[in-house]
């Protein structure tokens, strides 16, 4: 057996050329990628069959990608790609929506130029779906290969709100405007009148809490100078509130009411404002009578030789 050891400054001739020379070795991948090439370039290696056809088809695709990117049209290609790969949006799940047509939905998304799952940017489709009237807030999300799933919450009508011009108006409790009266069925919302009725709106529910009957006969609620109600019943009478003290002046209402049957008569408006007395209007056609039944007890009283 024989031992041979190299000393610093000696090389062994094994009939390979060193491509770095004495300075150093290179890693093994780069030595036989260095070989691979110099087998080539020196005919030492056949190259592989078809390999100037696979050649010529990587220059031209990286010609027509350059092509694609320098165009602009890069997006499309890649959504066909995906659309190939069977990543199209094929089915649309669209939940929670009661008074949103899914029309309105589908519009919104705009997928005409965003066919394809992975192209559809599900922030930019949220916002769209929340510029919808009804809708509160919206979930979108991309179920891959091909589904799209759309949850909506809608805003819940607390109310109307009659504009000066007679517009109608459906808002929430907060007073947030909904949109137009849409359906006959919201009608039976409460209706509220007078510039800032909205934001006030939220205060009717306890407003006549303590007496229902006279809830069910209030037709409308109008909000006068920002700062009380006057309640329009069936019958056209107006209940005039006071700013504050308004349970103590419904119940002196109330008694009149139990006592005298106060709002069957012919009242134009009750005036609650004051909290030792309450004003009272009559209508038109009382107050002609009763005119005329004044001028003719004056009368009996003149001809009797008294005054009234």
């Amino acid at each position: 057996m024989f031992a041979m050891k190299l000393r610093k400054g000696d090389t062994v001739d094994s009939g390979r050329s060193d491509p770095v020379g004495r300075s150093g070795v290179l890693p093994r991948p780069v030595r036989r990628a260095v070989r691979v090439s110099t087998g080539f370039l020196s005919g030492r290696t056949p190259l592989p069959r078809h390999a100037g056809s696979i050649a010529a088809l990587v220059f031209f695709a990286a010609v027509g990608a350059n092509a694609i990117s320098v165009a602009g049209k890069s997006d499309l290609v890649r959504q066909a790609a995906f659309q190939l790969a069977g990543f199209s949006v094929e089915d649309i799940e669209i939940s929670g929506n009661q008074e949103t047509s899914e029309i309105a939905v589908l519009q919104s998304l705009d997928l005409e130029s965003a066919y394809a799952l992975q192209a559809l940017d599900v922030q930019r489709a949220r916002g769209r779906l929340l510029n919808l009237p009804w809708v509160a807030e919206a979930d979108v999300r991309k179920v891959y290969p091909s589904t799209l799933k759309i949850t909506l919450t809608e805003r819940v009508p607390y109310a109307l709100w009659q504009q000066e011009d007679g517009r109608t108006l459906m808002i929430e409790r907060d007073g947030n405007v909904i949109g137009s009266l849409s359906a006959p069925k919201f009608r039976r919302l409460p209706l509220v009148l007078g510039q800032g009725g909205n934001f006030a709106a939220a205060d009717i529910d306890g407003l006549l809490e303590g007496w229902p009957a006279l809830s069910e006969r209030v037709r409308a609620f109008k909000r006068v100078d920002g700062r009380r109600w006057d309640l329009y019943l069936d019958n056209g009478m107006i209940v005039k509130l006071p700013q504050t003290g308004t349970e103590a002046a419904l119940a002196r209402l109330k008694m009149l009411e139990e006592d005298r049957s106060i709002l069957e008569r012919e009242i134009a408006a009750v005036d609650l404002r004051l909290d030792d007395r309450i004003a009272i209007q009559l209508t038109p056609a009382a107050m002609e009578r009763r005119q005329a039944a004044t001028e003719a007890l004056e009368k009996t009283f003149k001809n009797k030789g008294r005054r009234l």
